[in-house]
C-alpha cells in the first residue's frame, strides 16, 4: 500500500502543510509539523492507510518523519 504524505515547505515568513484539498499556515517549522503530524495520525485513524510527513532539511533532500502505520 502507498503511504500517503503530508508535505510542509517554507512560504514567505512561515511554514504551509498540504494534505489534499487542506493548505495550513503555519509560524514555526516546528509548528507545521506538529500540524502535519496530526493530520497525518488522523488520515491513518480514518482510513487505514499509511501515512507520513515529508519535511525539507538542508539542501534539496526531503525527510520523511513522523510516520503511522
Amino acid at each position: 500500500m502507498v503511504r500517503e504524505l503530508v508535505e510542509i515547505e517554507a512560504a514567505g515568513d512561515g511554514w504551509l502543510v498540504r494534505s489534499g484539498v487542506t493548505c495550513l499556515v503555519c509560524v514555526t517549522k516546528l509548528q507545521a509539523i506538529e500540524r502535519a503530524h496530526a493530520l497525518a495520525e488522523r488520515r491513518y485513524a480514518e482510513t487505514g492507510c499509511p501515512t507520513g510527513v515529508r519535511v525539507p532539511v538542508a539542501g534539496e533532500v526531503r525527510l520523511i518523519v513522523g510516520t503511522c502505520g
